[in-house]
Protein backbone atom coordinates (compact mmCIF):
# COMPACT_ATOMS: atom_id res chain seq x y z
CA UNK A 1 0.00 0.00 0.00
CA UNK A 2 1.12 3.36 -0.67
CA UNK A 3 1.29 6.15 1.49
CA UNK A 4 -0.45 8.73 -1.18
CA UNK A 5 -3.26 10.70 -0.16
CA UNK A 6 -7.18 9.61 -1.74
CA UNK A 7 -8.09 12.19 -4.30
CA UNK A 8 -10.67 14.26 -2.37
CA UNK A 9 -12.85 15.91 -4.38
CA UNK A 10 -14.74 19.05 -2.83
CA UNK A 11 -17.72 21.44 -4.99
CA UNK A 12 -18.35 24.63 -3.20
CA UNK A 13 -20.89 26.31 -4.25
CA UNK A 14 -20.00 29.97 -2.80
CA UNK A 15 -21.70 33.39 -2.22
CA UNK A 16 -21.55 36.12 0.94
CA UNK A 17 -24.30 34.90 2.95
CA UNK A 18 -22.83 31.28 3.09
CA UNK A 19 -20.82 28.31 1.39
CA UNK A 20 -22.43 24.93 0.16
CA UNK A 21 -19.58 22.24 0.72
CA UNK A 22 -20.27 19.30 -1.14
CA UNK A 23 -17.77 16.14 -0.84
CA UNK A 24 -17.94 13.55 -3.67
CA UNK A 25 -17.44 10.21 -2.01
CA UNK A 26 -18.03 7.37 -4.63
CA UNK A 27 -20.81 8.84 -6.41
CA UNK A 28 -22.32 10.10 -3.40
CA UNK A 29 -22.31 13.99 -1.84
CA UNK A 30 -21.85 14.74 1.61
CA UNK A 31 -22.54 18.15 2.49
CA UNK A 32 -22.55 20.86 5.10
CA UNK A 33 -22.88 24.65 4.78
CA UNK A 34 -21.22 27.39 6.58
CA UNK A 35 -22.59 30.53 6.96
CA UNK A 36 -21.13 33.91 6.55
CA UNK A 37 -21.27 36.20 9.71
CA UNK A 38 -21.64 40.03 8.74
CA UNK A 39 -21.81 42.69 11.08
CA UNK A 40 -25.43 42.36 10.96
CA UNK A 41 -25.99 39.44 12.42
CA UNK A 42 -22.71 39.44 14.52
CA UNK A 43 -23.34 39.68 18.30
CA UNK A 44 -20.58 41.60 19.10
CA UNK A 45 -21.74 44.43 16.70
CA UNK A 46 -24.36 46.85 17.01
CA UNK A 47 -24.08 48.37 13.49
CA UNK A 48 -26.21 51.37 14.58
CA UNK A 49 -23.28 52.34 16.99
CA UNK A 50 -20.32 51.97 14.03
CA UNK A 51 -19.15 54.49 12.02
CA UNK A 52 -18.78 53.80 8.55
CA UNK A 53 -15.28 52.84 8.75
CA UNK A 54 -15.33 51.08 11.81
CA UNK A 55 -18.41 49.12 10.18
CA UNK A 56 -16.56 48.39 6.93
CA UNK A 57 -12.91 47.28 9.07
CA UNK A 58 -15.44 44.45 10.66
CA UNK A 59 -17.28 43.27 7.70
CA UNK A 60 -13.66 42.87 6.32
CA UNK A 61 -12.49 41.03 9.27
CA UNK A 62 -15.40 38.73 9.11
CA UNK A 63 -15.24 37.86 5.41
CA UNK A 64 -11.84 37.30 6.10
CA UNK A 65 -12.32 34.67 8.97
CA UNK A 66 -15.32 33.18 6.86
CA UNK A 67 -13.03 32.69 3.61
CA UNK A 68 -10.18 31.61 6.10
CA UNK A 69 -12.45 29.06 7.33
CA UNK A 70 -13.59 28.05 3.93
CA UNK A 71 -9.66 27.78 2.94
CA UNK A 72 -8.79 25.25 5.84
CA UNK A 73 -11.03 22.87 4.63
CA UNK A 74 -10.51 23.16 1.35
CA UNK A 75 -6.21 22.57 2.28
CA UNK A 76 -7.74 18.77 2.67
CA UNK A 77 -8.58 18.17 -0.93
CA UNK A 78 -7.07 17.30 -4.44
CA UNK A 79 -9.57 18.68 -6.82
CA UNK A 80 -12.38 21.67 -5.63
CA UNK A 81 -14.77 23.42 -7.36
CA UNK A 82 -16.05 26.50 -6.67
CA UNK A 83 -18.60 27.92 -7.81
CA UNK A 84 -22.09 30.10 -8.01
CA UNK A 85 -23.20 33.39 -9.48
CA UNK A 86 -21.42 35.87 -6.82
CA UNK A 87 -18.24 37.11 -6.98
CA UNK A 88 -17.41 35.90 -3.23
CA UNK A 89 -15.80 32.88 -5.14
CA UNK A 90 -13.59 34.62 -7.76
CA UNK A 91 -12.18 36.36 -4.59
CA UNK A 92 -11.86 33.30 -2.51
CA UNK A 93 -10.15 31.40 -5.66
CA UNK A 94 -7.51 35.21 -5.78
CA UNK A 95 -6.94 34.44 -2.20
CA UNK A 96 -6.18 30.71 -3.16
CA UNK A 97 -4.31 31.41 -5.99
CA UNK A 98 -1.65 33.37 -4.38
CA UNK A 99 -1.32 31.14 -1.86
CA UNK A 100 1.46 28.49 -2.26
CA UNK A 101 -0.12 26.42 0.28
CA UNK A 102 -2.83 25.63 -1.94
CA UNK A 103 -0.21 24.92 -5.23
CA UNK A 104 -1.05 21.21 -4.84
CA UNK A 105 -4.47 21.17 -5.22
CA UNK A 106 -6.72 22.06 -8.85
CA UNK A 107 -9.03 24.21 -8.29
CA UNK A 108 -11.45 25.89 -10.54
CA UNK A 109 -14.00 28.55 -10.43
CA UNK A 110 -16.90 28.49 -12.35
CA UNK A 111 -19.60 31.46 -12.75
CA UNK A 112 -23.19 29.34 -12.51
CA UNK A 113 -26.75 30.53 -12.54
CA UNK A 114 -28.40 30.35 -8.73
CA UNK A 115 -28.86 26.49 -7.80
CA UNK A 116 -30.92 24.73 -5.55
CA UNK A 117 -29.06 21.96 -3.63
CA UNK A 118 -30.01 19.00 -5.89
CA UNK A 119 -28.80 20.61 -8.69
CA UNK A 120 -25.94 21.50 -6.99
CA UNK A 121 -24.90 18.28 -6.05
CA UNK A 122 -25.62 16.94 -10.15
CA UNK A 123 -23.45 19.97 -10.78
CA UNK A 124 -20.65 18.52 -8.87
CA UNK A 125 -20.79 14.93 -9.69
CA UNK A 126 -21.02 16.06 -13.84
CA UNK A 127 -17.88 18.30 -13.02
CA UNK A 128 -15.44 15.54 -11.23
CA UNK A 129 -17.43 12.76 -13.54
CA UNK A 130 -15.85 14.93 -17.03
CA UNK A 131 -12.42 16.25 -15.16
CA UNK A 132 -11.21 12.86 -14.82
Amino acid sequence: MTNMKANKKLGIYIDYTSAYLMELINKNIISRTIEFESVDNNADTNPDNLDEKDFSKKQHHLQSAYFIEISDIISNYNQVILFGPSESRTELFNLLEFNHDFDHIRIQNVNTDEMTPDQSHDFVKEYFKQAK
